[in-house]
């Protein structure tokens, strides 16, 4: 090989030794840019939390209870506290929250759809009456003032008004009694357009006519007014004795054991000591709600990881596939390497040879 061949042809073996070396360089930025999403991906997964099953005792509660004599207290809440009244010179230590079932005389609202309503004008002189469904209506203006039920008759309309004081039935006593103060009248001739029956329950309900003359004439929720509008419901009105839970907050003194639960109970403004009655309470609702969040969210972490773990196992393909591809480019350099050694000793034979000539 000459000497011209001999450096054209390292030229050739340098360009390719230099192009491996540049592939390389491009596989490992490529390979660390891999490492780099992998490291990311691994990071994301270690700050993601770890989903844990709901305890039952996160969601038990012990729960108190006394009787102030035949009624049934149950706390719902304790907050501890430090007031000084000076009126009883007592501490108390606690404000706590308590309910009670008591029995109130209430108004209810009964919906009556598709009520039925007919106006009956009987023959032979007989009073009309009105009748809803094959319930016949009595008029209170035909009902004796004296008698024993009609204090039971004012008395639910009372608490009717009290109760319900938008509805046609309290604008009507409202129009026969405007005074609250005043005894309710007992001319029967005001309540003509006041009408009540019994259902099934033994409740006496009460409805107006609203025939003209009446507080609310040709209103909604009248007896006229379903019969003119079939398909409206009609609204009655009861009064009864109803359990009513009511919640009251006040301070009080409480002792307790040495396992830290309440053992007795003193209300302010009373020196009376009541024992507690102590029991544990599950809310199994939240419980279950809670499990089923942690279902959701096991889910949730478990996709997550799944996901994770795929672009994981890609990143790590690809880069065993660049790794190959680098043992390859390092055998192809080594063999450059060899080849241009050896041209390199031909090319410094050829130098030599050439000045060895002219040398005396």
């Amino acid at each position: 090989m000459g000497l011209a061949a001999s450096q054209a042809r390292w030229i050739s073996l340098a360009a390719r030794k230099t192009n491996v070396e540049y592939e390389g360089q491009q596989i490992n930025q490529a390979r660390t840019a891999l490492a780099n999403q992998s490291s990311e991906l691994w990071n994301k997964l270690y700050k993601m939390d770890v989903p844990v099953p709901p305890s039952t005792t996160d969601f038990t509660k012990t729960k108190y209870t006394f009787n102030i004599g035949d009624s049934l207290k149950t706390i719902t809440e304790i907050q501890e506290a430090d007031y000084y009244d000076p009126e009883d010179g007592i501490t108390y230590n606690s404000y706590v929250t308590y309910t009670a079932d008591v029995i109130e005389y209430k108004g209810v609202r009964i919906t009556n759809s598709n009520p039925q309503v007919q106006y009956v004008v009987p023959p032979g002189g007989e009073p009309p009456y009105y009748m809803v469904g094959t319930r016949k209506l009595t008029c209170m203006g035909n009902c004796d003032p004296e008698s024993d039920e009609w204090a039971t008759y004012i008395a639910a309309l009372e608490q009717i008004v009290t109760d319900w004081p938008d509805s046609v039935v309290a604008k009507e006593w409202k129009n026969i009694n405007p005074d609250p103060a005043l005894d309710p009248s007992k001319d029967a001739s005001l309540y003509s357009h006041i009408h009540f029956w019994k259902d099934g329950q033994n409740n006496m309900n009460f409805v107006v006519d609203g025939q003209e003359g009446s507080a609310s004439p040709g209103a909604l929720d009248t007896l006229d007014y379903c019969i003119d509008h079939t398909n409206e419901a009609l609204h009655s009105f009861y009064a009864q004795n109803q359990n009513v839970t009511q919640t009251l907050s006040k301070y009080a003194v409480m002792e307790y054991d040495a396992s830290g639960r309440a053992t007795t109970i003193q209300l302010e403004k009373s020196s009376a000591v009541y024992d507690l009655t102590t029991s544990t309470q599950t809310d199994d609702k939240a419980y279950n709600d809670a499990m089923n969040q942690y279902y959701y969210d096991k889910q949730v972490y478990e996709k997550h990881v799944q996901d994770i773990n795929a672009k994981t196992e890609q990143i790590q393909t690809e880069d065993r596939t660049l790794e190959l591809r680098l043992k390859q480019l390092d055998t192809e350099q080594n063999a450059l390497q060899t080849e241009m050694d050896a041209v390199h000793k031909v090319i410094s034979k050829n130098i030599e040879g050439t000045f060895k000539t002219f040398e005396s």
